[in-house]
Order: structure tokens, then C-alpha cells, then sequence
């Protein structure tokens, strides 16, 4: 009933049920591909013909998780419920929700169903009724393949020539989304994680 250790509180100390929800470090799908291939001709590089192609080893992992859940929020100067979550509370006031937020086209400006929360109507007494963590958050996907020569010296030393790449197909993975319902961003993607990144390297083993 708590999505963190020590740095959230509840919306209502009356009502602990309905701070029930994921954690915050929830993925529901979590799926990792790994391998590396040493090519098997010319594994002791005789000659020219083997010292240029053999050696060579291929490796990758695949890293493929569903997205986090999220949580919408109202400013802490809305205190429908007069619970005195009020400036920099560390309870986080909540909208009420009406409809699947999930239902939304996952877009980089409109990632979840926004419509899906409302305002506590006018007049009325008490906290919003949204739970926590019903936002399906953005999900990751990486590719991170190498390929390596090796150049045998003697019997026991190597080179190693390395090229890597992370997230060799440059896929956009979204990171975080605005979850604040008083906010002009709500909804949006705010963050996204890193592009592709070519690493080149060389290594002596000995």
C-alpha cells in the first residue's frame, strides 16, 4: 500500500484500501536474449587466409520489459478532501478516474487516455478515487550487438579488436510521461532514453 520506502504518503490515512496498487518497480513481462558465436573455421589462424578470417566472434543481447505503472496526480494546492495535502506534502492528492487510461494511442504526445480522470466534482468533500499505479507506462526495447576479431600472437596472447554497439537500431524508448492532471503536459512523453551509441576498442590478452 506503498509504492516507495519513505518518500510518499498516503492520499487518505483513513482509507490505507485504496492506496493498494503495483509497485513501483513493477514489470509485468520481462524478457532478456543473450549470445555469443565464435565462428568455427580457422579457429588457429594459419597463414594470411587465417589470420584475417579467422577469429571472429558475433555476440548480442536483447532486452525486451513492459513499462512501469504511473500514477496521476492534482497539484498539492487542490485538497478536495480537506486532508491538509497542502504544499510540499509528502501525500500526493489524486483525480478521480472514470475510464480505462490504458485505452490511450500511446503516442509521443498522448501516451495514455487522459480523459479517463476527472476533477472531483464541485461541491463535493472528499479525496479523488483513481488508485495508484493504473498507467501503463512506456515498455523498453534494446538490441546491443558486437562483433570481435581476435589475432592470436603466440600460443597464449591474443589482441582483440572490439566493435559494439547499444541499441544498435536506434529504437526511441520513451522514458517517463507527465502525470499531473493540472498540468498542460498531461499525458505527454517527457523524457526518452539514450539513442545508439558505437563503441571501438582493441584488447591484448596475455
Amino acid at each position: 500500500n506503498n509504492q516507495s520506502d519513505r518518500s510518499t504518503a498516503p492520499q487518505n490515512t483513513y482509507d490505507i484500501k485504496s492506496e493498494y496498487g503495483r509497485s513501483a518497480l513493477d514489470r509485468n513481462q520481462i524478457l532478456t536474449l543473450d549470445a555469443i558465436y565464435e565462428l568455427p573455421f580457422l579457429k588457429n589462424q594459419p597463414g594470411v587466409v587465417g589470420r584475417v578470417l579467422g577469429g571472429w566472434v558475433l555476440s548480442g543481447i536483447g532486452s525486451l520489459n513492459s513499462g512501469l505503472p504511473f500514477t496521476a496526480t492534482l497539484s498539492n494546492g487542490i485538497d478536495p478532501g480537506g486532508l491538509g495535502i497542502l504544499g510540499s506534502s509528502a501525500a500526493g492528492p489524486r483525480p478521480d478516474q472514470v475510464a480505462d487510461p490504458n485505452s490511450g494511442d500511446h503516442t509521443f504526445l498522448h501516451w495514455f487516455n487522459t480523459a479517463a480522470f476527472t476533477a472531483i466534482p464541485s461541491g463535493v468533500v472528499r479525496p479523488g478515487n483513481a488508485h495508484r499505479g493504473t498507467i501503463n507506462g512506456p515498455g523498453f526495447q534494446r538490441w546491443d550487438l558486437a562483433v570481435f576479431k581476435n589475432f592470436k600472437v603466440t600460443e597464449g596472447s591474443t589482441f582483440q579488436f572490439r566493435a559494439e554497439t547499444t541499441n544498435t537500431f536506434n529504437h526511441t524508448n520513451f522514458d517517463s510521461i507527465s502525470t499531473s492532471a493540472t498540468s498542460g503536459l498531461f499525458g505527454q512523453v517527457t523524457a526518452v532514453r539514450g539513442p545508439r551509441i558505437m563503441d571501438l576498442g582493441l584488447k591484448f590478452n596475455f
